[in-house]
C-alpha cells in the first residue's frame, strides 16, 4: 500500500477576483487520516490572518474537528507567514472529512471563506 499522502481536493481562494491561495484536504489511505493545509501566495499582512479547520462527519453528524490553532497544528497564519497545517483526524469509512479556510480582517471579522468537499 502507498504510504505517501494524497490531496483529496484543492479549493482556490479569491479576493476581489484575484487568486490569493488555496485550501487543501490532504490524507493518508495507509493511516486512514485527513488533515488540512492552507497556503497563500503572499505573506500575511497582520497577525491572526487565517486558519483552516477539518471537520469529520459520520453521515450528517459532526464527529470531530481540528484546526491549525489547536494542539498538533502549526497555529494561526500570522504576519509574514504563508501557510499552516492542521493535526490529523481519523478518517475511515463511514467518516468523511472536509477542510474549511477562513481569512479574517485585522479587527477579527471573517471576510473570506472557502471549503473543500467531503472525502
Amino acid at each position: 500500500m502507498n504510504k505517501s499522502p494524497i490531496t483529496y481536493e484543492t479549493e482556490y481562494i479569491y479576493k476581489n477576483g484575484v487568486k490569493i491561495g488555496y485550501v487543501e484536504l490532504k490524507g493518508s489511505a495507509y493511516c486512514h487520516t485527513a488533515w488540512g493545509y492552507l497556503k497563500f501566495y503572499s505573506a500575511a499582512p497582520y497577525d491572526y490572518y487565517a486558519n483552516v479547520w477539518v471537520d469529520s462527519f459520520n453521515g450528517t453528524t459532526k464527529r470531530a474537528f481540528t484546526s491549525c490553532a489547536i494542539s498538533g497544528g502549526t497555529r494561526w497564519i500570522m504576519k509574514g507567514q504563508t501557510s499552516c497545517y492542521t493535526a490529523q483526524l481519523w478518517n475511515l469509512n463511514p467518516y468523511n472529512a472536509l477542510a474549511k479556510a477562513g481569512i479574517y480582517s485585522s479587527s477579527g471579522a471573517l471576510i473570506i471563506s472557502a471549503n473543500t468537499g467531503r472525502y
